[in-house]
């Protein structure tokens, strides 16, 4: 039967139809509206609703075909870098010296550890991966009267797209604004409680919104109470005491001359948005409210420019900061983001697939936090579209998860990935921040599945690749604590974790870049990138299980074209030889100081005994979020750089983001671009649903549970739309993720 109003009251075994079919009514070619049309950027048809489904939207002022992001571009290789091993540097167990050990900061005391840790007194919360998606909030309280108000309304839209937008791309998190919420002229609503006078959002009745943003005459220029929770907490009430999930702010910012300080404040309060207290101020001379903590454990050195921190705490946070600083890039990454089984590298593996059944499509497994079992899709090929039987899929059977559940707070990570060597099936790691959260494993047959408990009370980032070349066929988990403390990494043995302490160590705070580039028939190899130290640093794999078949070499990134500032990647295929590659992005090159947008594409000229890369300049413009998938079915993965369309409004703020582009890539490394457009704040999932060699993308709408499907086609360049299917209430898809 058809999908309706929602998921309530499946039970074990119940399936359920959800069609995604072409939109009813459509009376051009299929395809035809949703992207790579030659004249697309002069009349942009939105999606997903797909042609005929939605309103066009407009174009960003002075956007033009003509400008670098719109452009085709060839690959024209500048030089190739090879890692070579005679440029290396020092590697250790866990018992001897380590890689990259940072210099001391002259504000870190004696003996202090570096590397976060959850256990009682909590320093960092987590979010959990549904509400991550669904970060959404409302807007009430502007200063100001009539047009004044307005002016304030528009500005605070314009500088909370901004800054989120930096928070978001290296975290993973989604904020979304709901806008019919917002209630700008309302004043916001004071009250007193236990002695207090809060300030709580007042936003329409019944929101959607997670949290507000406020503004009142007469506060501290920001606070910030909306800290990770679970999913059932009542919409924007209080917490605990007086706590509210709130970011105040004083008029004066945002009525005043200029954007830079209500930036500044923003950053700030999004930080603790992300899970961060102050944890860089805990240095000798801090003095004032919130500036110590009997154990600081920060996730990286002490950072006197830190977004979160100001040397001695006198104004909380750095009064000079234009941007989010390195180290508070790498300690969202390190703290909020979701790894991930690459499977788009490796071929013929077209998705994940928990049912184990062959020869059909990517499957979508939905989860909530401190769920025992999830809901599981799986595809079929209707004469009308991809279709969807809903199941559900306990995490362990026959044995029961114990009574209350696994994960009392709820904001575990789930990792897809292929613990034992049986590629029909993909498993699961239930991965916690802390001693707070069960570690669990779930073996996966196709048939049943076994939930095993493994401890590890440490923060950790877990980094997943193939790093066992006598079995390319499982993963293998790195738990990098970034500082001092050791590095572990854990694989099966059986249905049961085994974990080794002897493994190589990284004690550098850099983003681990997992990939085979060397070929599908090697072990993943890893890239560290530096951007404090502007290094980049490779580990080649051996065929031992995770051994370095070399010491780590280093090059500094300005010989690999990478310029300071804020780089993004992607990893694919980008020119189909079966090696992995990256392409990255330089999104904040303007506060660095660099005028001119500096992007390069790292194409793999690896051999089995060392890793290369060619370098080739490219030309991206704008801020965008990459994914990756091969979407025209010719082998080579391609990438979609996706704007988002929701943080925009009507009114003089109003200007539509404009569209989002996929490099088709070539066999050269040159691309084709073509313009896309979105309608709203979606987050994508990309599987071939199908199985027709074809990346598909589904685009989740967290806020309305909508998911709508955009089919790829073979060879046209092109998408079809599909209908909105409802997805189940408060989950997320498992897998979600973006170029990192």
């Amino acid at each position: 039967m058809a999908i309706g109003a929602g998921f309530k009251g499946l039970g074990p075994g119940l399936g359920i139809v959800v069609l995604a079919s072409a939109c009813p009514g459509d009376d051009v070619p299929t395809g035809s509206g949703t992207g790579g049309d030659e004249d697309m950027p002069d009349g942009l048809e939105p999606g997903p609703g797909g042609p005929g489904c939605v309103e066009e939207i407009g174009m960003a002022p002075g956007l033009s075909p003509n400008e670098p992001v719109a452009n085709s571009q060839p690959g024209t290789v500048e030089h190739v870098v090879h890692m070579l091993d005679d440029d290396a540097l020092a590697v250790g167990s866990s018992s001897s010296s380590q890689v990259d050990v940072p210099t001391t900061s002259s504000l870190t005391a004696a003996g202090r550890a570096v590397g976060a840790t959850t256990q009682d007194p909590h320093i960092h919360e987590r979010w959990g991966e549904s509400r991550k998606l669904e970060l959404s909030y409302c807007i009430n309280g502007m200063p100001g009267e009539d047009a004044e108000n307005e002016a304030s309304y528009h500005k605070m839209i314009r500088a909370l797209n901004s800054t989120m937008a930096e928070w978001e791309r290296v975290s993973g998190a989604n904020f979304v604004h709901v806008r019919e919420d917002d209630r700008p002229d309302v004043p916001a609503f004071v009250i007193e409680q236990g002695g207090d006078v809060i300030a709580r959002a007042d936003c329409v009745a019944g929101t959607e919104a997670y949290f507000g943003v406020i503004s009142v005459a007469n506060a501290a220029q920001g606070v910030a109470n909306a800290v990770p929770q679970a999913w059932n907490d009542p919409a924007l009430e209080p917490i605990g005491g007086n706590l509210v999930r709130t970011i105040l702010l004083q008029n004066g910012p945002i009525a005043g001359f200029g954007t830079e300080q209500l930036l500044l404040v923003l950053r700030h309060e999004l930080g603790h948005m992300m899970g961060f207290v102050h944890e860089e101020v805990n240095h000798p001379g801090s003095t004032g409210k919130s500036c110590s903590d009997p154990d600081p454990r920060p996730l990286t050195p002490v950072d006197p420019d830190s977004i979160m921190s100001t040397p001695g705490c006198a104004g909380v946070y750095s009064d000079d900061v234009e941007h989010l600083t390195q180290f508070d890039r790498l300690s969202a990454f390190f703290l909020q983001h979701t790894p991930r089984a690459r499977f788009e590298t490796r071929a013929p593996e077209i998705g994940y697939r928990y049912a184990g059944i062959l020869g059909q499509g990517a499957e979508i497994l939905w989860h909530t936090e401190g769920a025992t079992q999830g809901i599981l899709w799986r595809p079929q090929l209707e004469p009308d579209g991809i279709a969807f039987t809903a199941a559900s899929f306990p995490y362990s059977t026959p044995q029961p998860p114990p009574a209350g559940g696994w994960f009392p707070n709820e904001s575990e990570v789930v990792i897809p990935l292929q613990l034992s060597d049986d590629a029909t099936t993909f498993d699961l790691l239930f991965f916690g921040p802390g001693p707070d959260v069960t570690d669990l494993a779930v073996f996966n047959s196709g048939l049943t599945t076994t939930a095993f408990e493994w401890p590890h009370d440490s923060f950790a980032v877990p980094v997943i690749g193939r790093f066992d070349g006598q079995h390319l066929d499982r993963d293998i988990v790195y738990l990098y604590r970034p500082g001092n403390e050791a590095d572990t990494a854990i694989a099966a043995a059986g249905n049961a974790i085994k974990e080794w302490v002897d493994v190589p160590q990284q004690s550098g705070f850099a983003y681990p870049l997992v990939a085979p580039y060397r070929g599908a028939g090697y072990p993943d190899d890893i890239v560290w990138s530096d951007p404090v130290a502007g290094r980049v640093t490779t580990w080649r794999i051996d065929d031992e299980a995770f051994e370095l078949a070399a010491p780590p070499s280093g090059k500094p990134q300005g010989e690999l074209g990478l310029v300071p500032g804020e780089n993004i990647p992607a990893i694919g295929d980008f020119d189909g030889d079966g090696r992995a590659d990256i392409m990255w992005q330089g999104v904040s090159n303007l506060p660095a100081g660099f005028l001119d947008i500096e992007d390069v594409l790292w194409l793999s000229r690896s051999t089995p005994t060392q890793l290369a890369f060619a370098t080739i300049p490219k030309r991206v413009g704008h801020s965008f979020r990459p994914f990756v998938g091969d979407f025209d079915g010719d082998g080579i993965d391609d990438i979609f750089w996706h704007r988002s369309w929701g943080l925009t409004s009507e009114g003089p703020s109003a200007w539509s983001t404009g569209p989002s582009f996929v490099w088709y890539h070539d066999q050269a490394g040159g691309h084709e671009a073509k313009p896309f457009a979105l309608d709203g704040d979606y987050s994508p999932y990309v599987g071939d649903f199908d199985a027709d060699g074809c990346h598909d993308v589904a685009w989740f709408d967290a806020v309305g549970d909508m998911l709508h499907l955009w089919r790829c086609l073979p060879g046209v360049r092109d998408f079809e739309c599909g209908v909105a299917m409802p997805t189940p209430p408060d989950h997320a898809p498992v897998g979600m993720h973006w170029g990192f």
